[in-house]
């Protein structure tokens, strides 16, 4: 019998193991995905998912039934995997003043995911995790600037060297 969210997260806080494993189960390709996408390596990205999945199991009575509860451990575990690098001062350094901004057209209807996601393994920190967050993770460029205090224009500079770093990897890979 498969149990729904609800049931999921009421027998999870409760501590049940079966619970707790189902919800591992069922949502734990996503969320390691996610920490890939996140983190400098494997290794990093073992430990993000491993501190956020003790995290989710901690704050589950939090979750409200407010929307999907893949969208809030997504939340959850993107926020631990930003915790992870937040006091790494070289993580988001930059030496961007200013940077003329423009659309960088990446061509990428014609590969497969796999290929656009080792693209993306081999920006840099401060790149990926930019990129990751406004292309992928859909924040404005407010609200992530706030979050990581961080200003608007430094965002726009580090997510248009990305765009023009992937459209150079992927020319490359594509010849």
């Amino acid at each position: 019998m498969k149990l729904s969210d609800k049931e999921l997260v009421e027998k999870c806080i409760k501590k049940n193991p079966k619970a707790q494993k189902a919800l591992y189960d069922i949502y734990s390709p996503m969320l390691f995905g996610i920490c890939m996408r996140y983190a400098r390596n494997r290794e990093d990205a073992e430990d993000i998912f491993q501190e956020a999945f003790v995290k989710a199991y901690e704050q589950l009575n939090k979750y409200n039934f407010q929307g999907a509860l893949g969208a809030w451990l997504r939340k959850l575990f993107i926020n631990v995997a930003l915790n992870y690098y937040r006091y790494d001062k070289t993580m988001l350094s930059t030496d961007i003043a200013t940077v003329e901004i423009s659309q960088v057209p990446l061509q990428i209807e014609n590969l497969s995911n796999q290929e656009i996601l080792q693209a993306i393994e081999q920006l840099s920190d401060s790149q990926r995790l930019i990129f990751n967050m406004i292309e992928i993770e859909g924040y404005s460029y407010k609200d992530l600037s706030e979050e990581l205090n961080i200003k608007e224009s430094t965002l726009r500079g580090l997510n248009f060297k990305a765009k023009k770093s992937l459209q150079e990897i992927l020319t490359r890979t594509n010849k």
